[in-house]
């Protein structure tokens, strides 16, 4: 039992320096893309996802007693992985690219477009956000079976993001242009506000069960 609470006090700490991370991300990231070093701020994307890596597996061990959120607790590990992934490849691309570009800025330009929309982004994150989406549903019913209606209610609400990373990801995956497809914008912004708050939010759940 002691060592399930440190694991959870862990978590939540750690889980905390992701958020310090984000905030630092979000107020200096003008001044790191002006400076070229776009690089680094996907580096700090990756170390905030990181940050966040345990939390789908310690939010199943909290309400274990539901045994389907395991599956959901697996999306959520799966998504927060791919972010992972795609967000230290991306920045390894960028600082190599940022060091060359001086030799041939349209050519680097070029490449930066097909790495970042094309192979390392894109479809990537827009699949990672819907594994979240899933996971969040799990939470969301296992929240709702526990009698815990105000968290519920809240995720239902997060989870309404995953119908957007669907329509985008077919967007962006089918040649066929389809108008509908083309009314749901994504804000980068706003899915990085989306993705800090639920994870925020998780971490005060734990803070006070």
């Amino acid at each position: 039992m002691r060592g399930v609470f440190i694991i959870v006090k862990t978590t939540f700490f750690i889980g905390v320096l992701g958020i310090i991370i984000s905030i630092i991300i979000v107020s200096t990231f003008q001044r790191l893309l002006k400076n070229n070093e776009s690089g680094f701020l996907h580096l700090l994307m990756c170390f905030m996802f990181i940050c966040w890596l345990p939390i789908p597996l310690v939010t199943y061990f909290e309400l274990k007693t539901y045994n389907f959120l395991f599956i959901g607790a697996l999306l959520g590990t799966v998504s927060l992985v791919l972010y992972i992934i795609t967000m230290i490849l991306q920045a390894s691309h960028l600082s190599y690219s940022n060091r060359l570009a001086y030799e041939n800025k349209e050519l680097w330009r070029r490449n930066d477009d097909w790495m970042l929309n094309g192979l390392l982004g894109s479809q990537v994150e827009l699949l990672a956000g819907l594994l979240k989406a899933i996971w969040i549903i799990f939470l969301t019913l296992t929240f709702w079976l526990d009698g815990q209606i105000v968290i519920s209610i809240i995720g239902i609400a997060y989870s309404l993001f995953g119908i957007i990373y669907l329509l985008k990801l077919l967007d962006t995956s089918l040649i066929r242009e389809i108008k509908i497809l083309k009314e749901f914008p994504i804000n980068p912004l706003v899915i990085n506000l989306e993705t800090t708050s639920w994870f925020l939010i998780i971490l005060i759940w734990l803070r006070i069960t």
